[in-house]
């Protein structure tokens, strides 16, 4: 192998995007045609493809960095679905986590609960469940979690 050829093989700066793991939030540089890597902080596999629903799939999870479409004639159930984007032209039933913006037809269905920064509904879109948008903060500290706390924690009654 010749010097200049090695400069071939490595990637320039150009060819590489920001990705951010769905799971640890940390940001990490990869190759503008990569399809599925390990994320390097959490050791956990992030795909980075779009997804296309066409027809009915009951999955437990749907995982990717990309965009989901689900097509007008698609029924996608699920217990989570965790992306970069979502597209929803037929009907939806499960939790749904975006990065990026969810898109909803004048057809569409969606039950379960939405956390997106932005959220755009078509006329006649029917919506059920709970919607968490925009700037996201992290939650409140759960008191039973935390053993620094000063409130007292609420624990379920149990019995004997």
């Amino acid at each position: 192998m010749q010097p200049g050829e090695l400069k071939k093989l490595v990637p320039i700066p150009e060819d590489r995007i920001t990705v951010v793991c769905l799971h640890c939030n940390q940001p990490q540089e990869v190759g503008r045609r990569t399809l599925s890597l390990t994320c390097r902080h959490c050791r956990k596999p992030l795909r980075l493809e779009d997804l296309q629903f066409k027809d009915f799939q009951s999955r437990r999870v749907v995982e990717t960095c990309g965009v989901v479409t689900i097509e007008k004639k698609a029924n996608v159930s699920t217990d989570r679905i965790m992306c970069g984007g979502l597209i929803v032209r037929g009907k939806v039933k499960g939790h749904i986590t975006s990065r990026g913006p969810v898109l909803v037809g004048p057809d569409a269905e969606i039950k379960g609960d939405v956390t997106a920064p932005t959220l755009a509904v078509g006329a006649g879109a029917v919506l059920d469940g709970q919607y968490a948008i925009g700037n996201l903060k992290k939650s409140e500290p759960n008191p039973a979690a935390d053993p620094t706390s000063t409130q007292p924690a609420v624990t379920s009654p149990t019995s004997v």
